[in-house]
């Protein structure tokens, strides 16, 4: 490796070092979450998995009106981002095969800041597919997509993981990872088989802090729900930086280092930046629900009913800034992807790992590691 390679890649790992991270998130990590979350601190942020054969083929479009970048494939989006937040996002990729995995990444590599590839699904789909956890008990199939990734794109590439039972089991897993190049690793401290509801196992993190080359951040995932969790984190467990899905899912302040700010403000900010780039109106309702703080008040009810992006800003007191928005829309001429009056009827993400229990789908595709956040007590 040349001198300059050897600076290159320090540069991109100084990228996950001392950060406080967007989790992916199926259905709520979604352009305006991730938006709104650099716009309250968030340093990085992860899309939500995107499985590598959907993406290929896909025909990248631009909304000029709205600054709004969606691949599209058979009249779907299949990921939009934007540029504000080009040298911030990190793609997740879902893929069981090499080569797939990089003309994937290929695809969208001009528009990303990263590649992720996700390491830790435990749904059956997923497995099934030898994408997810089950690359965790094919570390010959594992480190085959990292090391190709690593060596043909000209972004940084990282992996999600979960941890093993077996400590050493882990250990030796991470140790074949961080020889790839990949630039950060991030473990969620649970295995496959544990659910949400059960604490995040931070005290298996250490060893594994320790048992990879000091140049190799290591990123903390599983139980962090305010910013003060961050630091303590980091101490417990050594961690380079940390990152959270549900904390984030419940009220996206929570990347200010000053503290949240109230959650309805969020939800009108959320439903501002949705509005404004043109996000599919059920998607948008989705993550909306998952927010909102008193399931059981009348605004709460009316959010519920309503079908349309206008009766949505109508509840929330936002009727001058929808018709501003819907002007510009009719106004502008730029008729295409993203139009306000298309987001309003378009459907959103669909699942893609069903949940028995009904619950939001989030972090690493799975159902109940991210339980409604509005329950969660910090």
């Amino acid at each position: 490796m040349t001198v300059e390679q050897e600076g290159q890649e320090e540069t991109w790992r100084n990228r996950y070092r001392g950060g406080f991270f967007l989790a992916p998130m199926v259905r709520i990590g979604t352009l305006p979450m991730r938006l709104l979350s650099l716009q309250y601190g968030a340093d990085l942020v992860w899309s939500p998995e995107t499985i590598d054969k959907s993406i290929i083929g896909s025909e990248r479009q631009v909304n000029h009106q709205t600054g709004v970048i969606s691949y599209m494939k058979d009249g779907k989006e299949v990921f939009t981002t934007h540029a504000d937040e080009r040298d911030k996002v990190v793609f997740q990729l879902g893929s069981a095969d090499p080569e797939t995995a990089l003309l994937a990444a290929r695809t969208v590599e001009r528009d990303v800041a990263g590649f992720d590839l996700n390491c830790g699904c435990p749904k059956r789909f997923s497995i099934q597919g030898g994408m997810g956890a089950a690359l965790m008990s094919d570390p010959d199939r594992l480190c085959a997509i990292l090391t190709k990734l690593v060596q043909n794109v000209s972004v940084p590439v990282s992996c999600k993981i979960r941890i093993f039972e077996d400590e050493e089991k882990t250990l030796a897993l991470v140790r074949r990872i961080a020889e790839t190049g990949v630039s950060a690793l991030t473990v969620h401290c649970r295995t496959k088989d544990m659910r949400p509801r059960e604490k995040a196992l931070w005290d298996r993190l250490n060893s594994v802090v320790n048992g990879v080359p000091d140049r190799l951040p290591v990123i903390l995932n599983g139980d962090v729900f305010a910013y003060g969790d961050v630091e303590r984190a980091k101490e417990i467990t050594g961690a380079t930086s940390v990152m959270t899905a549900r904390g984030a899912a419940a009220n996206p302040s929570i990347f200010r280092p000053d503290g949240t700010i109230d959650t309805i403000e969020t939800v009108v900010e959320y439903v501002r930046m949705a509005v404004r780039t043109r996000n599919p109106f059920h998607n948008t309702k989705y993550t909306l629900l998952q927010m909102y703080p008193d399931t059981r008040s009348q605004k709460y009810v009316d959010i519920r009913s309503t079908k349309t992006y206008e009766a949505m800003c109508g509840c929330l007191g936002l009727q001058q800034f929808y018709q501003d928005e819907w002007a510009q829309d009719t106004g502008s001429g730029d008729v295409g992807t993203n139009q306000l009056n298309g987001a309003d009827t378009r459907q959103g993400p669909k699942k893609r790992c069903a949940d028995d229990a009904g619950e939001p789908l989030t972090a690493d595709n799975e159902p109940d590691v991210e339980a409604p956040p509005k329950r969660v007590k910090e």
